[in-house]
C-alpha cells in the first residue's frame, strides 16, 4: 500500500498519508519492533541479496568467517535476533582445481578470494572407496566416502565434477577473486531496501558519500513510501533528520577489544530495531567495560550536535541520550522529533493507522458519515487506546475530526496527541532548616 507524508490533497495512489506536526517549539495494533539490515563486504558468500541470519546460521559456510570474526553481526546479536545481511561485493571469480585430464574437478560454491582457502584431499580405501575431505581455511568442513562420482555430493563450499581420483592426492583451489563493492553496488543496495520489510539499516563507514546516499534513501522511504525506517551510522550528523542516527565514540568490551564508533552502530541499530515503547536513554551496552572519554563540555556539545554517545554510569557503559541528528527545529517540527522514543511512538501510531486503513477500509467502506465514524472508532480502539500511557497521554475523542477530503475518495483526519517521553532530568529544590 502507498503511504508517506502530504502537503496538498493531490495523491494519486490509494493509501494513508500522515503528517505529524507540532504547533509550537515548546509543545510537548502493530508492534514496532522490526528487522535490522546490515550491509557487509566479505570475500565469500552470495552477493546482492538479503540473507536472514540467526545464531544457528552456519556463518563459515555462508560468509566465510565465524560469527566471532564478523564484528557487525556479532555486536548486533547483543540487541536483536531479527537480522538481514547483504553482501555489497560484486560477483567475483570462483576458485577451482583439477586433478588433471579426466580427473576430479572442484569448483568453489561462491566467487571471492576466500575460495582460495579451500583444499580437497582424496584417500583411496582398500575396499575401492574414496574418502573426499573438504577443508576451508585449514579446517575440516565436510567428509564423504563414496565409490562413484555420482555419489559425491556438493557441500556448502564446493561442487564436484569429472571422475573420482585413483590416487591419494591434495587439491588446492586457486583463481578466486573478489569483486569489490563500488558506488554502484551501494546504490543497488539502497534501491533494494525498498523491497524489504525492515525497521533499521546500520552501516559504519568512513565514506561520507555512502552515508549521504543511504541517509537520503531512508528519508525517501519514510516520506514518500510510508516506510517508517531509520539509518544508524557513525559520526554523521549532516543529515539533520529524525531518520538518521549518528554514533560518535567507541566502547571497550570485556577482554580489551575496542569497538570503534563505526562498529558500535550495529549494537545500537539492533537495540533501536528491537525497541517498542521504551527509551534507549541509559540503555546498557552489553559487555562494555569502558568507553572513549569525553569531558562535560564535549558531552554537551555532542548532544547538541545530534550524536549518540556512550558514557559511564557507575560501573556500566550506557547511551547518554536516545536522540537522532535532527536539529533544525521549526514550529511545525519541534524538539520532540530529535527524541527517538517519541519518533518510534509516532511510527507506532502511523504504522497502525496505515495498517487498519489498508486492511479494513480501502475499497471496502463507503466514504460517508457512517464509514468515517467507523474509521474513527477503529483508530481509537486499535491505535490509540492500547498505547495510552506508554506512547501517548490520554486523548479527547471529540478532538479527533474525520471528514471527507477534497476529493470524494479522500478522508481527512485531524487529531491532537501528546507523545510521552522518558524521564531523563531531575530538578529538585530542598529547603534546609
Amino acid at each position: 500500500m502507498a503511504g508517506g507524508t502530504w502537503e496538498t490533497q493531490t495523491k494519486v495512489r490509494p493509501g494513508a498519508y500522515i503528517n505529524f506536526e507540532t504547533n509550537s517549539l515548546n509543545a510537548a495494533g502493530l508492534v514496532s519492533a522490526g528487522a535490522l539490515v546490515i550491509p557487509i563486504a566479505l570475500d565469500w558468500g552470495e552477493v546482492g541479496k538479503f540473507i536472514k541470519v540467526s545464531t544457528s546460521t552456519k556463518f563459515k559456510e555462508v560468509f566465510g568467517k565465524d560469527l566471532a570474526e564478523i564484528t557487525s553481526i556479532r555486536e548486533a546479536f547483543k540487541a536483536t535476533a531479527n537480522i538481514f545481511v547483504y553482501n555489497l561485493n560484486g560477483v567475483g571469480e570462483r576458485a577451482a582445481a583439477s586433478s588433471g585430464d579426466g580427473g576430479l574437478i572442484v569448483t568453489a560454491k561462491f566467487g571471492g578470494a576466500d575460495g582460495n582457502k579451500i583444499s580437497i584431499t582424496s584417500t583411496i580405501g582398500l575396499d575401492g572407496s574414496v574418502t573426499i575431505k573438504t577443508y576451508f581455511d585449514a579446517k575440516l568442513v565436510n567428509t564423504q566416502k563414496v565409490k562413484t562420482i555420482d555419489e559425491l555430493q556438493e557441500n556448502g563450499f564446493v561442487s564436484f565434477d569429472g571422475e573420482l581420483p585413483t590416487n591419494d592426492a591434495t587439491l588446492t583451489l586457486t583463481g578466486g577473486s573478489t569483486a569489490p563493492a563500488t558506488n554502484d553496488s551501494i546504490s543497488k543496495f539502497a534501491k533494494a531496501l525498498g523491497t524489504l520489510n525492515f525497521k533499521v539499516v546500520a552501516y559504519g563507514t568512513d565514506d561520507e558519500t555512502t552515508k549521504s546516499l543511504i541517509a537520503l534513501k531512508v528519508k525517501e522511504l519514510k516520506e514518500n513510501n510510508g516506510k517508517r525506517v531509520a539509518f544508524v551510522t557513525n559520526n554523521y550528523n549532516a543529515a539533520d533528520h529524525e531518520t538518521t542516527i549518528s554514533v560518535k565514540n567507541w566502547v571497550m568490551i570485556d577482554g580489551g577489544e575496542i569497538i570503534e564508533a563505526k562498529d558500535a552502530v550495529y549494537w545500537y541499530g539492533g537495540a533501536y530495531a528491537a525497541a517498542t515503547t521504551e527509551s534507549l536513554t541509559y540503555a546498557t551496552y552489553p559487555e562494555a567495560i569502558d568507553c572513549e572519554p569525553l569531558d562535560d563540555d564535549e558531552i554537551i556539545q555532542a548532544l547538541k550536535d545530534g550524536h549518540i554517545i556512550f558514557t559511564r554510569n557507575n560501573d556500566v557503559i550506557v547511551v547518554e541520550q536516545d536522540i537522532n541528528t535532527f536539529r533544525s527545529f521549526t514550529v511545525e517540527k519541534n524538539q520532540d522529533f530529535r527524541k527517538n522514543k517519541i519518533v518510534r511512538g509516532m511510527d507506532i501510531i502511523g504504522n497502525n493507522v496505515q495498517y487498519i486503513f489498508g486492511k479494513y477500509f480501502i475499497g471496502k467502506v463507503n466514504n460517508h458519515d457512517d464509514g468515517r465514524d467507523l474509521f474513527k472508532k477503529e483508530i481509537m480502539k486499535t491505535v490509540l487506546d492500547p498505547y495510552t500511557g506508554t506512547v501517548i497521554d490520554s486523548y479527547v475523542p471529540d478532538d479527533i475530526v474525520i471528514v471527507q477530503g477534497d476529493e470524494k475518495d479522500a478522508v481527512y483526519v485531524e487529531m491532537g496527541l501528546f507523545f510521552i517521553d522518558a524521564t531523563e532530568k531531575l530538578y529538585m529544590r530542598v529547603a534546609c532548616k
